[in-house]
């Protein structure tokens, strides 16, 4: 009997003694764990900090201009219109307070881009390529930036343009602050058979908006336009402009409106500083009396007195915008301008009226397949009141059936 009670307090020591060397191990082996990630810990967080400090995207752009004609022998497949296509690089630093951009873009489409698919050759047309660089910075209320663009006189959009601009905004509450000042000039590639005009301007305006107010804005703006280059036979310009402006303009959700005013001085610094007012007012609007109709008018008139030749000239204008959708497959939209120029010496005397109509109707809606019916009228008419041959007239009609795989 005493050998089984020895026994059995030896297996119990054991037992005990066990226990306790594998409840030291979990500390120990958690230690080993730690001290065998510490490196990989030590580059997630330096890789968030990288990640705080800033981040790249890069993002394709598009850009195509909009179908304003119906005439027929003006279409021409979608595979030859003109159109860009380049690349922008936008990173952000220090959680947002900083932000640089860098796109690049070329021309495609178009006879360039016929040229360029035809094989053995090598012509490269810097032409047809646009550079533009942007910085962006926030310092609490205050922002501020530059920017450089650059295009060439074959790029679609913008062409034939360089622009260096620097400016700060300064926003407090409702109301906002902001300066500007920039040079831009034509001509980029110095071709000198063709002139170059430089224009360097500064700009300052104040405005205040309030949710639910009207928000106004005064604007004062000088710029003076150079020519550096004068070919023979082209006329040199220099003149100096003073701008003020004023808009009010309000925004409801079912209507939106502005009113703008502007009053111009200029001077010809080559006629001895001859001066000339230019006074304009617009008045644009938009109208949502139902959810499926939007109407849009518009209305300028401009005022130009030159006092060197003591001749006034009056240059009204109006148009009318219309815009219907029925359902998902019924759209109708029309469009009405007029325009004209009067000169006080009857020299010039000049009236364009215009209009187009669409009605695109969806044949059969399909989740692969579109179906789309478009009829499209134009008209338009150019009056020359000085000299009547000179009179043209337009009308034009195009039917349009799109069957695409979506």
């Amino acid at each position: 009997m005493q050998i089984l009670l020895r026994i059995a307090l030896l297996c119990l020591t054991l037992a005990t003694s066990h226990r306790e060397a594998w409840a030291d191990q979990p500390d120990q082996i958690s230690d080993r764990w730690a001290t065998l990630f510490s490196d990989q810990e030590m580059v997630s967080r330096a890789t968030s900090t990288l990640s705080s400090l800033y981040q790249t995207n890069l993002t394709p752009t598009f850009f195509a201009l909009p179908v304003v004609s119906s005439r027929l022998r003006d279409l021409t497949p979608e595979t030859d219109q003109p159109r860009t296509q380049g690349l922008l690089a936008a990173t952000t630093w220090l959680k947002g307070k900083f932000t640089t951009e860098a796109e690049v873009a070329n021309n495609q489409g178009g006879m360039g881009w016929l040229q360029g698919k035809i094989p053995g050759n090598t012509y490269d047309d810097v032409s047809g390529r646009m550079v533009r660089v942007g910085l962006t910075g926030t310092a609490g209320v205050m922002r501020y930036g530059m920017t450089y663009r650059s295009a060439g006189q074959a790029f679609l959009n913008g062409a034939d343009t360089a622009v260096r601009e620097a400016w700060g905004e300064w926003n407090h509450g409702w109301t906002t602050l902001r300066s500007t000042i920039g040079q831009q000039w034509n001509n980029v590639a110095g071709d000198a058979a063709r002139s170059r005009l430089a224009q360097t301007y500064g700009r300052v305006g104040i405005g205040w908006s309030k949710p639910a107010w009207p928000s106004l804005t005064l604007t004062y703006a000088r710029n003076s336009l150079n020519s550096t280059l004068d070919p023979v036979g082209v006329t040199p310009q220099r003149t100096h402009n003073h701008t003020l402006e004023a808009a009010l303009a309000y925004n409801s959700a079912r209507w939106n409106a502005m009113l703008a005013s502007s009053y111009i001085i200029g001077n010809d610094l080559l006629r001895n500083g001859a001066e000339s007012n230019i006074k304009m007012q617009l008045l644009t609007a938009s109208f949502h009396p139902l959810n499926t109709l939007t109407i849009a008018p518009t209305l300028i008139y401009r005022k130009e007195e030159q006092e060197w030749s003591g001749v006034r000239i009056d240059s009204p204008s109006a148009s009318l915008a219309l815009q219907y959708k029925q359902s998902q497959r019924l759209l109708i939209t029309a469009m009405g301008n007029y325009g004209g120029v009067r000169s006080s010496d009857r020299l010039v005397d000049l009236e364009n009226l215009g209009g187009k109509g669409v009605l695109a109707w969806d044949l059969q809606q399909s989740v692969h397949w579109m179906t789309l019916l478009s009829l499209e009228a134009g008209y338009n008419r150019q009056t020359n009141h000085v000299t009547p041959s000179a009179d043209t007239e337009d009308i034009s009609g195009v039917v349009k059936l799109v069957l695409a795989s979506l």
